[in-house]
């Protein structure tokens, strides 16, 4: 009887929002919730908000805490703010309850909380949650909300959500919040009427990953999944993710991709597996993500842009103004919109760079073929 061959699956996940094998460079935020959870009512750990550009790992953090939250017994509640979030809340407790707790009826098209057997409650967001929170505080658990994408959530939801929340920890019930989303538009939310308490969270901002992080975690990964990275194309491969969590993803999933149709033979990653696989990734992540965070943007914003992209590192917004023959102050909404956006950010007053690596190199060498879709 021959012996059954090993299947090599690759061990990367660049599909948006999948939970990657390890979270590389996040550890404190991990930890920070970890002791939230175990210091009890009042925590800071308990209320705090993740902000980064796309693809700094937000969604699949929150994943992440959602299964820590999990492992302590606790109930947990994911929503992503493309509708109502207060229904988005209501509805996936209702989903979740067994048939003593909370059920939802719809009524006229109005979502109402009510309940089954052994619980009374008002119609409100806030009596569904003491509810809930309550039940699992009296059982030595407790119940975690996680909103993703929350800047583009109705400040009158996220309102109700904040005083709700803020109601439970006044009652020392254990609960906890935690929500995500791109830097500018979270703090334009915050920074709104009424939302004091939420300026308050916990701030976790996802910066880069330091590349020796990337290349560390890459090498153990790969050595895993039974295959070898390392030396030269190692090196390639971790400098190619310029330290930003999805291309650690998608630069990996291509990479190991080409090794793998190899591994029979030699399970060792080439220095041309790393170069051909960089290549593919590159190409996926223009139309996945560059092309993406400029579908929306107006012309005078893509011609900001190239002008922007014809300077490295930071670059003085006066000489943007100067490569397009404008007035530098006619460019401040075009320069707000931006960085609004995430495309770009200031480091310093009358500076800005590019918030999204390869965005550059995509412009200078793609510029005619973007223009022309105006």
């Amino acid at each position: 009887m021959g012996t059954l061959k090993r299947t090599i699956i690759n061990p990367f996940k660049p599909t948006a929002g999948a939970e990657p094998p390890v979270l590389i460079g996040r550890e404190r935020v991990i930890d920070d919730f970890r002791d939230g959870i175990e210091e009890g009512v009042g925590a800071p750990g308990r209320l705090m908000r993740i902000t980064g550009p796309r693809g700094s790992g937000k969604t699949a953090l929150l994943t992440e805490l959602g299964d820590i939250a999990k492992s302590y017994g606790w109930r947990v509640v994911d929503v992503t703010a493309a509708g109502s979030i207060v229904d988005a809340i209501q509805h996936e407790l209702a989903r979740t309850s067994d048939n003593t707790e909370l059920h939802l009826e719809a009524s006229l098209g109005v979502v109402k909380a009510g309940v089954s057997k052994s619980l009374t409650g008002p119609e409100t967001l806030r009596g569904v949650l003491t509810s809930v929170a309550s039940r699992e505080t009296q059982h030595g658990a407790g119940l975690l909300v996680t909103v993703d994408e929350i800047q583009d959530a109705d400040a009158d939801d996220v309102r109700l959500v904040a005083a709700a929340v803020q109601h439970l920890i006044r009652e020392r019930k254990n609960i906890a919040f935690v929500f995500a989303g791109l830097t500018m538009g979270v703090m334009d939310l915050i920074n709104g009427r009424a939302l004091t308490f939420l300026q308050r969270a916990k701030a976790e901002e996802l910066a880069s990953i330091p590349l020796s992080d990337v290349s560390d975690s890459m090498a153990s990964t790969v050595e895993g999944a039974g295959l070898h990275l390392d030396g030269k194309a190692l090196e390639m491969t971790a400098c190619a993710t310029r330290g930003y969590a999805y291309l650690v993803q998608l630069v990996g999933y291509r990479v190991f991709a080409n090794a793998r149709r190899h591994a029979d033979r030699d399970a060792s990653i080439s220095l041309e597996d790393a170069q051909k696989g960089i290549e593919d990734a590159y190409g996926e992540f223009e139309g996945s993500v560059l092309d993406v965070a400029l579908a929306d943007l107006p012309l005078r914003a893509i011609e900001y842009l190239i002008a922007m992209a014809k300077h490295e590192g930071n670059v003085p917004t006066k000489e943007i103004a100067a490569g397009l023959s404008l007035p530098p102050a006619s460019l401040t909404a075009t320069r707000r919109q931006l960085i609004k956006a995430q495309v770009i950010d200031a480091p310093s007053r009358g500076m800005v760079r590019f918030s999204i690596p390869l965005l550059r190199e995509y412009l200078l060498k793609s510029s005619n073929e973007i223009l022309s879709r105006y």
